[in-house]
């Protein structure tokens, strides 16, 4: 790391995933309709997120990282009092993932700018670290967020709770974006084709990624699933997973900084064999009826490993990107992520209601092992 304010970037990240993580809890137990409308509810802002991500990280190479940082977190306040006033006024689950989906974009504006940010502020024997950093706060801090809107849900038990988590973020916003300084650097050119900002050595990579996200999207769907276990409270579920993503961002920490000394695509085989094996575990307990606590518990120490593998490939893409499109080649993230998630988010739902929760294991197995053999096509092929 440069100095101390290489630990800036990381506040935002932090901020908007909260946010995030409690709305996601809230509009599952207080929007309307079926488990598969709400699965469509909670996929339209990754969807838009993934959508607008390369024109989010032009924003951050032109206009700068701070600007863009600003501009998405005002957004994200409009319109989760949007959703607020679609749920409780209006009533009608459309105009929810119509103001969720919106919403999307603003998200893609802080997590894009926020990476250029690290990107910039972090040099390369230290970049795997800082990526893993970013990564343990994204995922705790969407998990911490998914707590504050189990508490709030049980404590308030209607739509006001949206109106805490709004007034929660507020405050937030001003105590920290003062603190936010500017790291764009100056020169090299800006194409409007974001992959030209794209290294061919991260492009492998891509199928792996995708299946994560959506592997995160179908995990998020499943507190819902959770939730309706019989004796499982709002406040369970909020509490396991904020177990669950302490224990994959630790990881990510600890993996980013192997990654450093061991190397990007070898710790990535780290992860691979911790998602591989964990999937296997959980799938298989859950479809013989094992309660989903447990089956967590066992699958855990793979869990710990799969964490390798985002981090490392966050950190092989900033390696490898060119200076002046280091926020166009990290909307590769936001685009990875939101696409993924929506369909993790959509998939899951049809499989809960076929097969229960033993069905949502299953699909991320499945979606993991087409991703591996794409992987291994994709590096046939372009290395030679």
């Amino acid at each position: 790391m440069r100095s101390a304010k290489s630990s800036l970037p990381y506040l935002p990240i932090l901020m908007i995933r909260l946010g995030s993580g409690a709305n996601t809890f809230l509009i599952s137990y207080l929007a309307s309709g079926s488990n598969v409308m709400i699965g469509v509810i909670l996929a339209s802002y990754p969807f838009v997120e993934a959508m607008s991500s390369f024109v989010a990280g032009y924003m951050a190479d032109r206009l700068g990282r701070r600007l863009t940082l600003i501009l998405g977190y005002t957004w994200i306040l409009i319109f989760m009092g949007a959703i607020y006033a679609s749920i409780t006024f209006m009533k009608d689950p459309l105009f929810t993932a119509l103001f969720n989906g919106v919403m999307g974009f603003g998200a893609a504006l802080v997590l894009v700018s926020t990476l250029a940010m690290i990107t910039d502020l972090t040099e390369r024997g230290h970049r795997g670290l800082g990526m893993g950093i970013f990564d343990f706060l994204n995922i705790f801090g969407y998990a911490l967020g998914y707590m504050i809107g189990a508490t709030l849900y049980q404590v308030i038990r209607s739509s006001m709770a949206f109106i805490a988590l709004l007034a929660l973020l507020i405050v937030l916003y001003v105590i920290v974006i003062g603190y936010i300084m500017e790291t764009k650097p100056g020169g090299g050119t800006i194409y409007l084709n974001p992959f030209r900002g794209i290294s061919r050595k991260a492009i492998p990579t891509l199928p792996l990624w995708f299946s994560i996200t959506m592997i995160l999207g179908a995990a998020v769907f499943s507190g819902r699933a959770i939730g309706s276990v019989k004796g499982v409270l709002p406040i369970h579920v909020g509490a396991l997973f904020l177990g669950a993503t302490l224990v994959v961002g630790l990881g990510s920490v600890f993996f980013g900084h192997v990654s450093d000394k061991l190397g990007r695509l070898r710790t990535m085989s780290i992860g691979v064999a911790g998602v591989s094996i964990g999937l296997v575990i959980l799938t298989t307990l859950l479809l013989l009826g094992a309660s989903p606590i447990i089956a967590i518990a066992v699958a855990a120490p793979f869990i710990f490993m799969a964490s390798a593998i985002v981090p490392s490939i966050l950190a092989l893409t900033g390696d490898e990107a060119l200076i002046s499109m280091r926020g166009s080649a990290m909307g590769l993230y936001s685009l990875v992520l939101g696409l993924g998630m929506g369909l993790g988010s959509i998939l899951s739902s049809y499989s809960y209601t076929y097969l229960g929760l033993g069905g949502i294991a299953m699909l991320a197995l499945v979606i993991f092992i087409t991703a591996l053999i794409l992987y291994i096509i994709l590096r046939i092929i372009l290395t030679k």
